[in-house]
């Protein structure tokens, strides 16, 4: 999938991070020439001259502490890409400058504040002409999606689960923000609002059926962005969310997060995490980016006992993320969206996402009371039929 290049500009702040120098490479390989902004010059110039030798790409720079120089960065910008977390840190001041210069924002999270922040925005956005799409990437474009349609597939359902299974290491920046808010606890909807819960608790599902013919895989009860966006998606008033897990992880964590929130609370203890989150790589090797496959999985129950569960495969969660986040920046940037903060498959629909390469859904099923049962399924390349919604 392709995009036409923006009608002013596509900039991207925090260009020189893992993730967000994956994007600038997709936007090369998606024929747009974004304008690079971040705090450092000399890793802003690096990764300019690095990424089109020929032609250094143009950047900005400007720190999220200073406003006056934020709204100068975006001189002539529509739409920034927003790719510097932790974003519960980050976005505030993004958000309201681009209210202020009325460009559009994207960004790349999965927390909830900032979710929370965008959905509490919406108005604003509305009224000043722009779209605010927060979670461009792997949080939460596939579980959004799947999300939309399970709930589709199960009118009336009142209960909603949502799983993610990404295999390969994190990057830098993901486990910044992972020990930023392991001090939250556990976050799960209920009635419509988010309440805190013990992951021990034995609602919480112990495996998803990731793949129908294969072993269930552990999971753990996580606080995804998706509490945020399914909830404006679907409307369905429950939402728990899962990851995957190792069955050790799985087996010590319940009794486990209570010390680990308590040091995380701490000045100190968040000093460490952030050390500790800085060791090892900075993120997936190019191979793991070629190789790994994801799955996102949901499942929509109705009070009757009718169940919908969609499955949905991609690429490996930051290549996606990078091929997402600017496909909908060429969305966003040519006027395809209405003003107003937007979940993805809220703003272009369940089915959006099969556009774009490597991604296939590879299971639908409906089940429950007799006479209500229907499965769609296949491997990998499977894709419905265009006549059918996905």
């Amino acid at each position: 999938m392709s995009s036409p290049p923006l009608p002013r500009g596509l900039l991207v702040y925090g260009a020189y991070g893992y993730t967000g120098r994956l994007v600038v490479e997709e936007a090369l390989r998606q024929g747009i020439r974004p304008v690079l902004a971040g705090r450092d010059p000399h890793r802003l110039e690096a990764v300019a001259r690095e990424v089109s030798p020929d032609a250094p790409l143009p950047f900005r720079v400007a720190s999220l502490d200073d406003p006056r120089e934020l709204a100068r960065a975006l001189d002539g910008i529509h739409t920034v890409l927003h790719a510097a977390g932790p974003f519960v840190h980050t976005a505030p001041a993004m958000l309201g400058v681009c209210l202020a210069r009325r460009v559009h924002y994207i960004d790349l999270t999965g927390e909830v504040p900032v979710f929370e922040l965008a959905f509490d925005l919406a108005e604003e956005a509305k009224e000043t002409g722009i779209v605010l799409l927060p979670g461009a990437g792997m949080d939460v474009v596939p579980t959004d999606s799947a999300a939309v349609r399970a709930a589709a597939d199960c009118p009336g359902a009142t209960r909603l689960e949502i799983g993610l299974h990404s295999p390969g290491p994190l990057s830098r920046g993901t486990r910044r923000t992972i020990a930023e808010h392991a001090a939250d606890g556990l976050l799960v909807r209920r009635d419509g609002r988010l309440v805190p819960a013990n992951p021990g608790d034995p609602e919480f599902l112990p495996a998803i059926h990731f793949d129908p013919a294969a072993p269930p895989v552990p999971v753990l009860p996580y606080t995804w962005g998706d509490l945020s966006t399914a909830w404006r998606s679907t409307g369905i008033p429950h939402i728990t969310c899962y990851m995957a897990a190792s069955r050790s992880t799985r087996a010590i964590l319940p009794a486990t997060l209570p010390l680990l929130r308590g040091v995380l609370s701490t000045r100190g203890g968040q000093a460490l995490a952030h050390v500790l989150a800085r060791r090892g790589p900075d993120g997936p090797s190019s191979r793991d980016r070629n190789e790994v496959r994801v799955r996102a999985w949901a499942r929509a129950t109705a009070p009757d006992g009718r169940t919908a569960q969609v499955i949905l495969e991609t690429p490996e969660a930051y290549r996606f993320t990078a091929m997402a986040a600017v496909a909908l920046a060429g969305v966003v940037g040519n006027g395809g969206l209405e003003p107003g903060t937007r979940t993805p498959a809220e703003a272009l629909g369940s089915r959006w996402i099969l556009g774009l390469p490597g991604v296939h859904m590879v299971h639908r099923s409906q089940g429950g009371p007799p006479g209500l049962r229907k499965t769609q399924a296949g491997p990998p390349s499977f894709v419905p039929p265009a006549e059918e919604s996905m």
